[in-house]
C-alpha cells in the first residue's frame, strides 16, 4: 500500500488530499503536525501524524518518518516560507533512499516522489487559451505572473532542474482559485459582505476587479486531482512526460460571483468591486485565467465533478455563512 507522507495535511488542501487517498483504500496517509494538539486532530481523521515543529529549523522528525516509514511520496501543500528548506529535505530522502538501494544490489530503484501544489496564478492574467506546457516567469511566458507568487515560477524551475530530478520523481500540480466548504481564500472579500448584510448597510467596497474571470476549481477536485498525480508520479517521471499540470473547471466573472453572493446573503445593498489597488493578494485574486486542463484529464484520468460557483452560490454562500 503506498505511503503518502502529507506536509500541510491540517490545511485547506491538504486535509481534502489526505480523506481523498484515504477513502481510496489504497493509500496509508501520514500528516506533519506542529504540535500535540494538531497531532490529535490528524489521528482523529485516520491520518498518522508526524510531530515536527518546523522543518525548516529542524527537519529531522521528517527525515526519520521518511525512512522509518518507507515514505513513498512527499507532498507539500502549502507551506511557501518553507519551500526551498522542504524540497532539500526531500533531496537528501531521496539521496538515503537511493543509496540504501545501492547497498542491496538493487539495479532500478524506485526514486522518493515529491509532489509540490503551486497554483495557476503563476500564469498571470491573460485571456488568451494558457496551457500548463506554457512557460512561466521567464521571457517566453505568455504573461508574468502575478506579484505575490512570482517567487513561485522560479522554485517551479528549481525543482525541474536535473539535480533535482536524479534523486527524486516530481509532479507540480498548478489548482485554480479554489472555493468550497468553509472558502478560506475567500475569507478577507466575502465577510465584508455578509456583514453589511447583517447590519443593512446601503453598499459595500470590495477590493476585486470586477471585470476580472478566474480560472476556477472546487476544492474536492484539487484533492481528487492531485491524488491522482501521487499515483501516477513514477509512470509520468518514467515516460519523460512535462510533471506539470493545471487543474481547472470553469472560469466565472468576478462581478456575477459577488452578485449572487450578495442574492444568497440578503444584501439589499449596492455591491462596489472597485479593484485591488496595491493590495497583491486582492491582485492576484483578481487574475483572469483562461487555463485548460487537458492534460490532467489525459495524462492523470482527472475529471472535476463540482462545477459552477456561480450557479451552486445557494449552497456556497450559505457554506461560508456558517463557518463563520
Amino acid at each position: 500500500m503506498p505511503k503518502t507522507l502529507i506536509i500541510g495535511a491540517t490545511g485547506y488542501i491538504g486535509q481534502t488530499l489526505a480523506l481523498s487517498l484515504l477513502r481510496s483504500g489504497h493509500h496509508t496517509v501520514y500528516g506533519v503536525a506542529r504540535s500535540p494538539v494538531k497531532a490529535r486532530s490528524l489521528a482523529a481523521l485516520e491520518i498518522i501524524p508526524v510531530i515536527c515543529a518546523d522543518p525548516a529549523i529542524d527537519g529531522s522528525p521528517l527525515l526519520q518518518a521518511i525512512s522509518e516509514h518507507r515514505i513513498d511520496t512527499v507532498a507539500v501543500v502549502g507551506g511557501d516560507q518553507q519551500a526551498h528548506a522542504l524540497l532539500e529535505l526531500t533531496m537528501k530522502a531521496g539521496l538515503e533512499r537511493l543509496e540504501l538501494f545501492k547497498k542491496a544490489g538493487v539495479e532500478k530503484p524506485t526514486k522518493l516522489g515529491f509532489m509540490y501544489t503551486s497554483g495557476t496564478w503563476v500564469h498571470g492574467s491573460s485571456i488568451e487559451p494558457v496551457s500548463d506546457l506554457d512557460q512561466v516567469g521567464n521571457a517566453l511566458a505568455p504573461s508574468p505572473p502575478a506579484k505575490l507568487v512570482a517567487w513561485r515560477a522560479d522554485f517551479e524551475q528549481e525543482i525541474l532542474a536535473f539535480k533535482v530530478r536524479e534523486l527524486l520523481d516530481v509532479v507540480i500540480i498548478r489548482p485554480g482559485l479554489l472555493y468550497g466548504r468553509s472558502h478560506a481564500i475567500w475569507t478577507m472579500f466575502f465577510a465584508p459582505l455578509l456583514e453589511a448584510a447583517k447590519n443593512g448597510a446601503p453598499s459595500v467596497q470590495i477590493p476585486l476587479d470586477a471585470d476580472s474571470r478566474p480560472g476556477l476549481i472546487h476544492v474536492d477536485d484539487v484533492g481528487t486531482g492531485i491524488h491522482a498525480a501521487i499515483e501516477k508520479i513514477p509512470e509520468i517521471n518514467g515516460a519523460g512526460l512535462h510533471p506539470c499540470f493545471d487543474l481547472v473547471g470553469q472560469s466565472e466573472s468576478m462581478r456575477d460571483i459577488f452578485s449572487r453572493l450578495a442574492d444568497v446573503l440578503g444584501f439589499k445593498g449596492k455591491v462596489e468591486l472597485v479593484g485591488a489597488g496595491d493590495n497583491l493578494f486582492a491582485a492576484a485574486m483578481s487574475t483572469t485565467g483562461t487555463n485548460h486542463a487537458e492534460r490532467a484529464r489525459m495524462i492523470l484520468g482527472w475529471e472535476p465533478k463540482r462545477l459552477g460557483f456561480v450557479d451552486g452560490m445557494g449552497v456556497y454562500g450559505k457554506a461560508f455563512e456558517a463557518s463563520q
